[in-house]
């Protein structure tokens, strides 16, 4: 009992700014401060050598924090587990779709490959030069998944420091850097005139009766991304109007499995708009594609005009992009690649090309208003086309 009383006293022998208690302990002769933050009693002790003025200058500059706002709470949350709850309650409010849930845990994946050296560290124990030696794993990666890592890095900080739970956010320091990757950059070039008039004459002749030669022709007239060519339904067709509607798109849920979108892949769910949907008037080519489409009467539970009627399921991308493959290594139309995002850049590249007017061309093709994209992206420049632009100069 006494003894306890002499602790109490102890305690209250000094108060360090008026808010704190200072004592010293019986047990170690040295000083100890206690203060409260949000409910909890907290303990700060004098360390051997340091003098008793100093101790009680630290003491004092924990309670100015406080009250200024500024105090962090000493916790061991390691960086991945912040990251991972940012992702996972985003996708329980409804923020994120399946799909892109589905591509940011894949981002989770590689940043537990890449950054070992620090994300099960307590966040408030990483530092810069933690973030310094990840890079040169990260640079194995192209420079647009380091771009998704870098950001997911940066985010995780934000939310840190956002909720005291960092004194800074060290991804703000000036001397910090996002690396480049060591990838030699894959530059998705569109089919040249000749290549094109290839893919076409083979899609006519030859391949006339394939089941997926109409789907091909129809990206290629339009420019459309391929998983909105495989969801248009009859309702997108008017041919009162002759105008063609793209509303929505085929995509992946969280297991990678096709399924029918509601939107198109530019929604952007949490300010609900959707800068992809559009509506365009139909060309001889593509209304010519259409009206042969309907003819077939495809009937499915969704009304599409493409169906895997054998296998009752969607058309998917990948199942396009095989036959592209295959077709080019047959009737040898170009020595690279086709893909059906290069049919997009064929498009794009022949509109500019033509001199088509910008906000035209982004409206066709479901981009951003504004954004350079089209341009820097999507736009090949043609030997043919510099041909004819140097004539100008002659």
């Amino acid at each position: 009992m006494n003894e306890n009383k002499e602790k109490r006293n102890q305690k209250n022998k000094e108060k360090g700014n008026g808010e704190g208690t200072i004592y010293k302990s019986s047990k170690t002769g040295l000083y100890v401060g206690q203060y409260v933050v949000n409910g909890k009693r907290h303990s700060v002790y004098q360390k051997k050598n340091e003098k008793i003025g100093d101790f009680k200058d630290r003491f004092r500059n924990i309670l100015s924090s406080i009250n200024q706002g500024t105090y962090i709470e000493k916790n061991n949350e390691c960086f991945i587990n912040i990251l991972k709850k940012h992702v996972e309650q985003k996708h329980k409010d409804g923020i994120t779709s399946d799909r892109s849930y589905g591509r940011e845990l894949e981002t989770i994946k590689q940043i537990e490959k890449t950054c070992t050296n620090f994300i099960n560290k307590p966040i408030q124990k990483v530092t810069i030069e933690d973030i310094e030696d990840s890079k040169e794993n990260l640079r194995r990666y192209s420079n647009n998944v380091i771009s998704k890592i870098w950001i997911c890095i940066s985010k995780t900080f934000q939310i840190a420091y956002s909720r005291r739970k960092i004194p800074y956010n060290i991804m703000l320091d000036e001397t910090l850097s996002k690396p480049v990757s060591e990838v030699p950059e894959k530059k998705i070039e569109a089919l040249s005139v000749d290549e094109e008039c290839k893919l076409i004459n083979v899609l006519n002749n030859q391949e006339y009766n394939h089941k997926y030669r109409d789907i091909i022709l129809l990206q290629l007239y339009t420019g459309m991304r391929i998983g909105e060519v495989l969801a248009l339904s009859n309702d997108c067709v008017d041919l009162k109007n002759n105008t063609l509607t793209v509303y929505r798109t085929l995509t992946q849920d969280k297991n990678h499995k096709i399924i029918m979108g509601e939107h198109t892949k530019t929604y952007k769910k949490f300010m609900g708009i959707d800068n992809g949907k559009r509506t365009f008037p139909m060309n001889s080519n593509v209304k010519q594609l259409i009206l042969k489409i309907l003819s077939y009467k495809t009937s499915n539970i969704n009304g599409l005009l493409f169906w895997d009627i054998q296998n009752n399921t969607y058309i998917t991308p990948s199942e396009i992009n095989s036959y592209l493959k295959r077709i080019n290594k047959k009737y040898d139309i170009t020595n690279s690649s086709i893909h059906s995002h290069r049919l997009r850049h064929t498009f794009i590249t022949r509109c500019v090309e033509k001199g088509m007017n910008f906000k035209v061309l982004q409206t066709l093709v479901g981009h951003v208003d504004g954004s350079s994209i089209t341009y820097n992206t999507y736009t090949s420049v043609s030997n043919d086309f510099m041909e004819q632009e140097l004539k100008k100069i002659n």
